[in-house]
Order: structure tokens, then sequence, then C-alpha cells
């Protein structure tokens, strides 16, 4: 009797260490395979279609009967359809962008049945979900990137159209040797501007995103707001001298120096006779530049940096939107007020 007893225990020893290494040989085999399918998506750029595409002979090697998935994302369906009649293990998400569903039958073996079958659709329908949100998200980036890069460009193609039409109004003012000499000291002073505009449309037109200065170096801001209104004649009142230096990216502050000159010249035609006033300052942490008009004030200081915003008829709204971002690309800041002796529009750059 006792014999029996230690027959039935070893016996139900052995099974159960039998089990126990049955159940970790197919868990890790599970995990191995797994961990494959993982890798392969990441190879494959996570797209959601390259996933569905492969995902076959992996849940072959996983012993599946059938598996089924329907994908709808950037308004194309994918569609594979569960033929076999057994139970199968379903997963279903549905939003504006996208549809997610997995279906899939268990294993014929029943270690392999319901709970690990569970489990590899959770993990196929997460890594679907993931790759999907990753692909929409970076649609909606490229998508955001080319509507900003096309306004930049027609507000850069704008501004070389009102220098054109500037050129062709000065042209139209010569009717004598005096006025000949004047229109050819303005060209000769307008045209290294025209050239930098030019360059700056080729060179958005050939890259994705828009070309930045990370380098601060010494610059002169007076002499840059002095050639930024020669392309437009006009005239700049300031008590700071031509060649104090302050430390700042180039390109960025003459996109801002550019710009601001440009919207006073717009807003000279409608109120004629007034004038501009622009004075560099040196304070504790900052360099401050200073445009002053002595026009009708800013109907609204913030609402006017946003974009597409535009109090002008034909305006992009672009132009203000775009300084603001660069000047705190450059570590500052730019800022609008409307004072007694006029609006100011404020450049502060860090030191």
């Amino acid at each position: 009797m006792l014999n029996h007893v230690f027959v039935a225990i070893a016996t139900a020893g052995i099974i159960f260490i039998i089990f126990h290494y049955a159940i970790n040989y197919v868990t890790n085999r599970y995990l191995g395979i797994i961990s494959e399918l993982i890798k392969m998506n990441e190879v494959d750029g996570f797209d959601p279609v390259m996933l569905l595409r492969h995902l076959e002979p992996f849940l072959k090697r996983l012993g599946i009967r059938d598996f089924g998935y329907y994908l709808y994302y950037h308004n194309v369906e994918y569609v594979r359809r569960n033929v076999s009649q057994k139970k199968s293990i379903t997963k279903f998400v549905h939003t504006a962008e996208y549809t997610v569903y997995i279906d899939i039958v268990p294993g014929f073996r029943y270690i392999e049945s319901d709970f690990i079958t569970k489990v590899l659709v959770e993990v196929i329908f997460l890594l679907l979900k993931a790759d999907v949100n990753i692909q929409t998200t970076a649609a909606q980036k490229a998508f955001r990137k080319s509507v900003e890069l096309q306004a930049f460009i027609n507000h850069d193609v704008k501004n070389l159209i009102q220098f054109v039409n500037v050129l062709e109004f000065n042209l139209s003012q010569v009717d004598d040797d005096a006025g000949y000499r004047r229109f050819v000291r303005y060209m000769q002073k307008s045209l290294p501007g025209l050239k930098v505009r030019a360059d700056k449309i080729l060179s958005a037109l050939n890259s994705t995103q828009p070309e930045m200065d990370t380098v601060p170096e010494r610059l002169k801001p007076m002499i840059m707001a002095a050639d930024a209104a020669g392309i437009y004649g006009v005239s700049i009142h300031t008590d700071t001298p031509a060649d104090m230096e302050i430390t700042a990216r180039k390109r960025g502050l003459t996109v801002i120096i550019e710009n601001i000159i440009k919207n006073f010249y717009d807003k000279s035609i409608s109120e004629r006779g007034i004038e501009l006033f622009v004075d560099v300052s040196e304070e504790e942490n900052a360099y401050v530049i200073r445009f002053r008009d002595n026009g009708s004030p800013i109907a609204d200081c913030e609402k006017i940096f946003e974009p597409f915003f535009s109090g002008k008829v034909n305006g992009l709204g672009i132009g203000l939107f775009h300084c603001r971002n660069i000047a705190a690309g450059m570590g500052g800041r730019l800022t609008a007020e409307n004072t007694d002796e006029g609006p100011v529009f404020i450049l502060a750059v860090n030191k």
C-alpha cells in the first residue's frame, strides 16, 4: 500500500516537472517569436501595413489555426478574413483617424490555447495601434511643415513682388539726369537685398525645413537696419552709433529686422509722413532693439503675432509669427506695445 502511495507521488511529481518544463518551453518559444516580430516591426519603420504583410509566417510558427484583420487608415482599407469556424479571440478600436481589428483562432494544442493567444492578440493589437499612431502623427507633422513652408515661401515671394513694385515706382520717377543718378544709387543699394531674398526663396524650395543658423556672431544691427531700409527707400532716425555691435545669429536677426521695416513701409503708404526710429541698447542680460514709429497704434499687440492673422488687406499673417519664433529660437523674445510716442516693436536678444 505504501509503495502505491510513493509511486503515485513520484508520478505526480514527474507530471508536474514535465508540465512545468512544457510551460517554460512554450512560453520561451512564444516570447522568442514575439521578440522577432517586434524587431521586424522596428526594422520596417513601424509601418502597420508591412507588419500585417509579414504576420502570417510568425503566426504559423506559433501554431495559430487562422487569423484575420481589418485596418483602415489614410483612407485605405487592408483586410484579411478569418475563414476558420473555430472560436476566435478579437480586439478592436475605432477612432476618427483609423480603425484596427485583429482576430486570431487559438492553436491546436491545449497548452497553447486561450491564455497565450490572448497575450498574442494584445501584443499584435498594440503593435498595430502604435504603428498607426506613429504614422498618423508623422503624416500630420509633415502636412503642417508643408503648410508652414508654403506660407513662408508665399510670404517671401510677396516681399519680392513688393520690392519689384517699389523698383517700378522709383523708375517711373526718373525724368532727368539727377533722377537717373538717384535711381542708379538706389539700385546699387537695393540689389544685394534682392539677391538675399531670391537666395532665401531658392533655399526654402530646396529644403524640407527652413534653414537655420546656430552660431551667434558679432553683428552691427544699425548697419543691418540701414541696409534693409535702403531696399524700401525708408529713412531711419537713431541716436545709436552705426558701429555698435551685439552678439546674435545673423540670418535670424536679418529676417526680423527686414520684416519689421517692411511692415513700417507698408504702413507708411497709407499714413503719409510717419517716421521710423530705431535704437539699440545694452541691458544686463540682453541686447534690446526698439523699432518705433509715430503713426497709428497697434490694435492688438498680441494678436498680431498669431499665425495667419493680418491687419492688412492682402497680408498672409505669417511674418510676425515667423519672427517671434525666430526670436525664441535665438534665446530672445519679440514683443510689441503702444506708447505715448507711438507703437514700438521690441526685440530682446539674450547675451
